[in-house]
């Protein structure tokens, strides 16, 4: 199982959110930029960008992100307000290497659908699970098509992975609620990447066990619940 430290930026700074509220941030002294570089140097592969401003549609930090991108060699994962195909396009273009999208691939499935295989390759779909139903726009709002229709859309599809988070335990350190990623797993056989809620190796091992591909962390790291070289370590 790969390990992707996550990065989620507010107006050019690292924060953590809880529960995916811009009320409930917490911001921490290291730069973007910093983060990426340290991440790197500790031997990680890949690590997850989140553009929270995009996300919550209160601006952008594209600027950041094309600091990030300059200044490491490893691949990124970005993530944050890509809601049609020419930001998708901006974005491999820019260089980043898997792009997340969430509310798009939900509310556009059939435009999504119709991309060239060259660029579903790159995108992961984003299943964001609140209350047993799949969340968008920030999480604000929740979507009423079913799980398992979305799932067996994209399942025909030559995408990149779906990244599933249980929106109810992201930020929180309350451990991984295994139950909501196994719901995703028994319906594909796609890579799957898995968040939220994470508190300490024992989680990263049941993600291990479980036989889950990724793992983004990250409150846990901020917080030092988990230190990078254990995650090294286990990173597979």
């Amino acid at each position: 199982m790969k390990i992707f430290p996550a990065i989620d930026i507010i107006n050019g700074e690292c924060v953590r959110l809880t529960k995916g509220l811009a009320e409930n941030k917490t911001i921490y002294s290291k730069s973007p930029v910093e983060m990426a570089k340290i991440y790197q140097d500790k031997g990680f592969e890949i690590i997850h960008v989140v553009d929270l401003d995009a996300t919550l549609g209160k601006g952008n930090n594209d600027q950041t992100l094309e600091r990030i991108r300059k200044n490491v060699d490893i691949k990124i994962e970005v993530a944050g307000g890509i809601r049609d195909k020419a930001a998708i396009k901006k974005k491999i273009n820019q260089g980043f290497d898997i792009i997340v999208i969430g509310t798009f691939a939900i509310k556009g499935i059939e435009e999504v659908s119709k991309f060239e295989n060259d660029i579903l390759e790159k995108i992961s779909v984003a299943i964001d699970l609140k209350d047993n139903k799949i969340a968008s726009h920030g999480w604000q709002q929740t979507s009423t098509d079913s799980l398992e229709s979305v799932i067996n859309i994209y399942n025909q599809l030559p995408i990149h992975s779906f990244f599933v988070t249980d929106v109810a335990n992201d930020g929180m350190l309350s451990g991984l609620n295994m139950s909501t990623f196994k719901s995703v797993k028994k319906l594909t056989i796609k890579k799957i990447t898995i968040g939220g809620g994470v508190k300490d190796l024992l989680d990263v091992q049941m993600g291990q066990d479980n036989n889950f591909d990724h793992m983004v962390i990250g409150k846990a790291i901020y917080e030092k619940k988990i230190s990078l070289d254990d995650l090294i370590k286990l990173n597979a």
